[in-house]
């Protein structure tokens, strides 16, 4: 008889080292809608997680001055919104942010200025996101760090 429960307690053991699951890399922050100072009020949160092939990235926001319809994620060099001397020089409306790293994807703004959608990126890793920002922006990407009429956007981030 103990041989059967020392077999049982064996067989026991390895199934629950084989269904154990391994978690993955997960963080979430507040995403904020930044004024002149890179400062701003909290208007949702993100959720960036490891996948096998990249990362995959969860918005939550409402209360956003977007119009309906598409915005973009963007990856920033930075993860300080802080206003710097060189700012203003070389970054998206003065805000330190640095350079745009990666465009990840397109966002569907709802009527109500709010965005509930999960981003897929295969082309960074959950790596990649520590000490940058993730930036939501109004306008199609112009590949320039600015709007191409040269007004002020909205921006809205989340700082790694």
């Amino acid at each position: 008889m103990t041989k059967i429960l020392k077999v049982l307690s064996i067989l026991s053991v390895a199934s629950l080292i084989c269904f154990a699951q391994v978690k993955p890399n997960s963080i979430t922050k507040d995403i904020v809608e930044l004024d002149e100072r890179g400062e701003g009020k909290k208007v949702g949160t993100i959720t960036v997680t490891e996948t096998t092939n990249g990362v995959s990235i969860d918005l939550e926001a409402k209360g956003l001055a977007l119009e309906s319809g598409v915005a973009e994620l963007h990856l920033y060099g930075n993860n300080s919104p802080q206003v710097t001397e060189t700012a203003e020089a070389d970054s998206v409306s003065g805000g330190g942010l640095g350079e745009d790293i990666s465009d990840l994807g397109a966002l569907m703004v709802n009527a109500d200025g709010s965005i509930s959608q999960t981003v897929v990126s295969d082309g960074i890793k959950f790596s990649d996101i520590e000490g940058k920002s993730l930036v939501i922006t109004d306008e199609v990407d112009n590949y320039a760090n600015s709007p191409a009429d040269g007004s002020e956007e909205p921006l809205y981030v989340a700082s790694f």
